[in-house]
């Protein structure tokens, strides 16, 4: 999307993403998943992962919601239909969204690394929350040529999630707080300023296209140009 609008776009992967380590808690989970009430996925790679480790159909009994709407693309893709998706793409927004869940059996299979804040919120509403990884992320080293490239100076570097922070932030300890984050959402925000940068445009819609179009926007401005 950024080339199309005649952005130079330096790919700089400061995660990768891979299955977990410990697959036998997930494979227990999806063995039993006629026995909860709901399954809450929290991304695409969430998704992924359990489809990877699923065997046979999903079954019709159990209700699933997504946190976005790539993440319910995926759902969509595989046949199942999520029941709810939040406004707000966000784990705070996706708790309060649902109904009650007082009682609930809920399965959250997710990142290893992932935010606490939906199980506890779920758990906070009485639900019974199962915690599984489905996947893990690692921070990556880029090939000495994206070094060499991001060295040359950026106007802008995009994070999408946390983890993509806190992975450049290990890749460079003393990071150049003079550059200018651009970051899917609030979260994603938040995690940039407290690892020092100077977080200047937010998504108002958290997904990429999102982003794309508020990277736009702030350079539209006089005074960006």
């Amino acid at each position: 999307m950024l080339k199309a609008r005649g952005a130079k776009v330096l790919e700089f992967p400061t995660i990768r993403v891979e299955p977990t380590s410990d697959p036998q808690p997930l494979l227990q989970a999806l063995s039993e998943l006629d026995k909860f009430d709901r399954v809450i996925f929290t991304s695409v790679n969430g998704v992924m992962h359990t489809w990877q480790n699923l065997e046979g159909p999903w079954p019709n009994s159990v209700r699933v919601a997504a946190i976005g709407p790539a993440t319910a693309a995926a759902l969509r893709s595989r046949n199942v239909e999520p029941d709810f998706v939040p406004s707000e793409y966000v784990a705070e927004a996706l708790a309060s969204g649902l109904e009650s869940v007082r009682g609930q059996r809920i399965l959250l299979p997710r990142a290893s690394r992932a935010r606490p804040a939906l199980a506890e919120l779920l758990r906070a509403g009485g639900a019974q929350v199962r915690t599984v990884t489905a996947y893990e992320t690692h921070v990556n080293r880029p090939s000495d040529a994206a070094y060499a490239a991001l060295a040359d100076g950026t106007d802008a570097v995009t994070f999408t999630s946390g983890s993509t922070v806190e992975g450049f932030a290990a890749l460079f300890p003393l990071p150049n707080t003079a550059m200018t984050a651009a970051c899917i959402g609030p979260i994603t925000a938040g995690v940039a300023s407290r690892s020092g940068f100077k977080v200047a445009v937010v998504a108002k819609t958290y997904t990429t296209k999102g982003l794309v179009t508020a990277l736009e926007e702030y350079f539209e401005k006089p005074e960006q140009t």
